[in-house]
Formats: C-alpha cells, sequence, structure tokens
C-alpha cells in the first residue's frame, strides 16, 4: 500500500480536527530532498561572506523582493481550477473556490523568507556569471544533510520543481508555491530552498529595508565544507578570504575555482 497523507481543517479554539480530506498520494507532497548526502553551493560577492562569517548567519530574504516576478505566485493553469493534487482535497473540505487561495497567497510572498543554493556535486560555471558579479566573490560548499540538521525545526526544506504556467500548483499548504518555480529560464539553477514564514504575531513593514530579509543564527564551523575562490580572483583578494576565515577561528579549505578562466 502507497504512503498517503491527509489534509484536514482545525478548530484553533480547540485544536480538534473538524474535517478531513480523502487519502492523498504521499509520492505528490511538494517538499522532497532527492539527494541529503550531496552538496550545496551558494555563489556571492566578498560583502556577503564577510557578513556570513562574522555575523555567523545565515541570510534570508524575503520572497517579494527577489528578482523573480513570479516568486511565490500561482501560474495561470491555477486560474482554471484546483490542482490535481488537491481537486478532491477542495470538494472534501467544502473549500469552495480555489480563487480564493490565490488572493491569500499574495500575503504569504511578503511574510516568506527564502535562502538558495545550487544543487550540484560539482562547480557550475554557469553559476559564476549568473551571480557574481566581480571577481571578488567565493562559492561556499556545504554538505545538504549538514544544513538539514543545522536548521532542524527552524525552516521548510526543499528541493525546488520546475514547472510551466499550464501546470497549476498545489494550494493547500502556505509554503507550496515556494517548491516551484518556472522552468524557463530558472530550470538551470538546480536549486535548493530553506524557506522561514513569519509566525502571525510578528509585523512586516512591507518598504522598510530592514524588513527586506531575516537572518538564522549557524555554526559555520560544522556547517562549511569548503570555499572556493572566483576563477579570476587575485592573488590579493585570495589572501584577504583566507585571512577572513583564520580571523573567524574556521578551519576550512579555501582553494582556486575549477571553473576555467573566462
Amino acid at each position: 500500500m502507497s504512503e498517503v497523507f491527509y489534509q484536514g481543517i482545525r478548530d484553533l479554539r480547540t485544536g480538534k480536527i473538524v474535517a478531513l480530506s480523502r487519502p492523498l498520494p504521499l509520492a505528490e507532497w511538494p517538499f522532497k530532498i532527492a539527494e541529503p548526502a550531496g552538496l550545496l553551493w551558494r555563489y556571492g560577492g566578498y560583502r556577503k561572506f564577510k557578513s556570513l562569517i562574522e555575523a555567523r548567519q545565515l541570510y534570508f530574504r524575503r520572497a517579494d523582493k527577489l528578482e523573480d516576478v513570479k516568486e511565490g505566485r500561482f501560474t495561470e493553469a491555477n486560474r482554471a481550477g484546483p490542482s490535481r493534487l488537491f481537486a478532491r482535497a477542495f470538494a472534501d473540505l467544502k473549500l469552495g473556490d480555489p480563487a480564493q487561495i490565490l488572493k491569500i497567497q499574495e500575503s504569504h510572498r511578503v511574510r516568506t523568507f527564502l535562502s538558495c543554493w545550487h544543487k550540484n556535486p560539482k562547480e557550475n560555471p554557469r553559476m559564476w556569471p549568473a551571480y557574481t558579479e566581480t571577481p571578488e566573490s567565493i562559492v561556499i560548499a556545504v554538505r545538504t544533510q549538514n544544513l538539514l540538521t543545522e536548521m532542524a525545526g527552524r525552516c521548510q526544506a526543499f528541493d525546488v520543481q520546475y514547472i510551466s504556467e499550464d501546470e497549476a500548483l498545489p494550494e493547500l499548504h502556505s509554503l507550496a508555491v515556494f517548491a516551484h518555480k518556472r522552468r524557463e529560464p530558472f530550470a538551470f539553477e538546480q536549486e535548493f530552498r530553506l524557506a522561514y514564514m513569519l509566525p502571525m504575531e510578528e509585523s512586516v513593514y512591507l518598504d522598510q529595508a530592514h524588513d527586506f530579509g531575516r537572518t538564522i543564527p549557524v555554526n559555520l564551523a560544522n556547517l562549511l565544507e569548503e570555499v572556493r575562490f572566483h576563477p579570476r580572483a587575485t592573488a590579493a583578494f585570495k589572501a584577504l578570504v583566507q585571512s577572513d576565515l583564520a580571523a573567524a577561528g574556521l578551519s576550512v579549505v579555501a582553494r582556486d575555482s575549477e571553473c576555467p578562466v573566462t
């Protein structure tokens, strides 16, 4: 018998479930991690690297502040009807018009913060020009399982699934939309994400810079696998990064990129 899950409605006053959907296939649950032992990479400029090792906090960007304007938004297919996964749940729970869920999702975009990583067993030359602007940049590598252990209980983790506008996204989980991105032009990113949603009692000011991101403390000694320099990094920049790591008390391998200089 295949594994299943259920969607339900809980009475917040009593904590009791008052309605339950029929069994739904667990294989279609949107939060999947294919390779927990694999490598994750995060490319970025020196300022971000310096902030990470000094503050020892992982930065999460607010979803509506990412460059992709469709980030955290449903597809055109969702406007035509419910997703394949939750169509029966809508009927079982008597939820009515799925369009109401689409409106609610817009508010989730400003309360959800994302930390984005590239899944790959090796360094990817395409990511350097896509996610760095100068040779004074680095990529950090971590093991997926170490990141999961470090973040356990603090946020949701998942591989990103790539879809088109004619595929309806799962509606009945506030973070499910963030587990999907449009296939074009983003499929090359092979993204892994951590998603943190603000608790309801915490407010957010939409236009205040301090609310464009959130940070979560991390133990870098348990997390960092290695650091690699931009393919065109200078000797002076490499020495600076090595000095920063030493000053932070981090015994992390920092070495040259394996990508060709372009």
